[in-house]
């Protein structure tokens, strides 16, 4: 998703362990009280079938309740998928193609007192399918029966039982089942492409209140009876404050938790003066990719291969990961992040400085009237990035028009087909720990539609399709072989983007915030959050 995480290939079937065990913690804390999180830009969505900001999924771990989920916990455990509505693993049948689950009776309500059922969950994916929706969920749900339109003819609930038909075996559909699209909500929810702004939950939280760009209140569900932590009494969002003043407040414990994240140049004074994992500032890699997507189709970009990989050879990775400041990443040049099962290393384009000759050798007589349209973040270092671009690109003959825009606003625009911008300044984090996650949602083409869209180069080609397609079949070994290839076949060939690094996730919280517990998929766990 934008900007979310994953760390380890997530275990389907191994292990069948209680979804709300809690990991042993250093830092006991007591439940009750009012957790205070800090968001500088507000979420996207707080709508689960329209939330794709690593800051809405971390909200949408703390409300929603799926069939099978991530555990409360530290460590490679966090990364296996439990059962959690569900009352086990679904029993697979017709040669991996059908799947039945069983949903658990009496296990919990929804936040309005209505059950959940196999039906409330059969009304999820009938919901997410409607083109009316426009959900991200859409390329997803490709390869289940009936998903191009709603009602979804290969969802079907049977009293108890919620059956699901794909058109071929889906090695990965557990991990997706585990997304917030698919979390349970009321079968009467409104069809809204707008979003619900409070819609009514069944896991340990629900929002309660939303002001949009102002507050966010998270309050217990009465009616949950899972085993997941829910220690806050409630969890409040401030939003729009600097990261300046985050990071103030945090310190001074008037917020516990900078969501949004603390300014660039802070995170080594932050790692000095806390230290690092000892408590309250915490370090953990990403499973994700920062690139700048090239928009191929429309403007300067479009069939021009050869300036999109002069850009490739004119920027500056170096200087742009620099300004994230402190333990940001490292920089990389493909689109599959390492630890992620299928990458290889190889050496595309410049890691440690430009190369400006070659740049310029490529981007002769292509460059066409010369500007191009930039659209960035108007927060953190992404303004920084645009003035570094406007440098590198200026080598090549091109000038930077860059619009600024706050992140929910940026990813709306980029998003909606036919926005006139020609270069965007992106990063994706896994929703799971699976190639397809970056290589077939981000680049293929057959996923576009109208709004909502995270094919941000807007890639179209129908030979890569094709490809995409076909590794999305295979198991093992060769599935990953085959997504390794494609990822280097797509930056050396087609070069829809240019890669610029891979982050790590710094976390700076109160020193009243215990009960510390990472999700590899959502980040930092907020029911499980308490406070000292």
């Amino acid at each position: 998703m934008r900007s979310k995480i994953a760390t380890a290939f997530v275990v389907l079937m191994t292990t069948l362990l209680v979804v709300g065990a809690a990991s042993a913690q250093s830092n006991k804390g007591s439940a009750g009280g009012t957790l205070t999180v800090d968001l500088s830009t507000d979420v996207d969505y707080t709508d689960p079938a329209l939330s794709y900001l690593s800051t809405g999924w971390e909200l949408e771990y703390a409300t929603c309740l799926k069939l099978v989920n991530y555990p409360d916990a530290n460590g490679p455990r966090a990364s296996q998928l439990v059962p959690e509505a569900a009352a086990g693993f679904p029993k697979v049948s017709n040669n991996g193609k059908t799947y039945d689950f069983t949903i658990s009776t009496g296990f919990t309500k929804f936040s309005n007192g209505q059950p959940v059922t196999a039906a409330s969950f059969k009304s999820v994916f009938d919901r997410v399918a409607d083109p009316k929706m426009q959900s991200p969920a859409g390329a997803f749900m490709s390869d289940i029966v009936g998903a191009s339109k709603t009602p979804v003819s290969g969802v079907r609930a049977r009293g108890n039982h919620l059956i699901i038909s794909m058109t071929h075996a889906a090695p990965d559909l557990l991990a997706r089942l585990a997304m917030p699209f698919f979390c349970a909500l009321p079968a009467n929810t409104p069809h809204d492409p707008n979003g619900v702004l409070t819609p009514a939950a069944a896991g340990p939280y629900y929002v309660a209140q939303r002001v949009p760009n102002r507050s966010i209140l998270l309050k217990r569900n009465p009616y949950y009876k899972g085993k997941r932590p829910h220690n806050a009494t409630q969890i409040s969002y401030a939003i729009g404050n600097s990261l300046d003043a985050t990071y103030l407040r945090v310190q001074q414990g008037d917020s516990d938790y900078a969501s949004g994240g603390i300014p660039p140049a802070a995170y080594a004074e932050a790692a000095q003066k806390y230290g690092i994992n000892k408590g309250q500032f915490w370090v953990k890699p990403l499973l994700s990719t920062a690139y700048l997507a090239f928009n191929t189709s429309r403007g300067i970009f479009k069939d021009n291969v050869a300036l999109r990989k002069a850009v490739n050879q004119v920027i500056d990775r170096r200087a742009l990961l620099s300004q994230g400041g402190y333990l940001a990443g490292k920089r990389t040049d493909q689109i599959l992040p390492p630890g992620m099962a299928g990458f290889k290393d190889a050496d595309l384009y410049p890691l440690q400085q430009p190369n400006v000759k070659a740049a310029q050798k490529l981007a002769k007589g292509h460059t066409g009237e010369g500007k191009v349209v930039l659209y960035e973040s108007n927060r953190g270092a992404s303004p920084l990035h645009a003035q570094i671009l406007q440098y590198n690109l200026k080598q090549i003959g091109l000038e930077v028009d860059t619009h600024l825009f706050a992140r929910a606003v940026q990813l709306e625009k980029e998003g909606t087909r036919g926005e006139p911008f020609d270069i965007a300044d992106e990063s994706w984090g896994a929703d799971y720990a699976d190639p397809y996650d970056f290589i077939n949602v981000l680049l293929d083409g057959r996923n576009i539609q109208a709004s909502n869209n995270n094919n941000f180069a807007y890639f179209n080609d129908p030979k890569f399709n094709k490809q995409m397609s076909e590794a999305s079949l295979l198991n093992g070994a060769k599935r990953y072989s085959a997504y390794g290839n494609l990822d280097l076949a797509i930056m050396q060939q087609a070069v829809p983007w240019a890669p610029r690094s891979n982050a790590n996730n710094r976390m700076f919280v109160s020193k009243r915030f215990g009960c510390f517990t990472y999700s590899a998929i959502y980040t930092v766990d907020l029911a499980a959050a308490c406070l000292k």
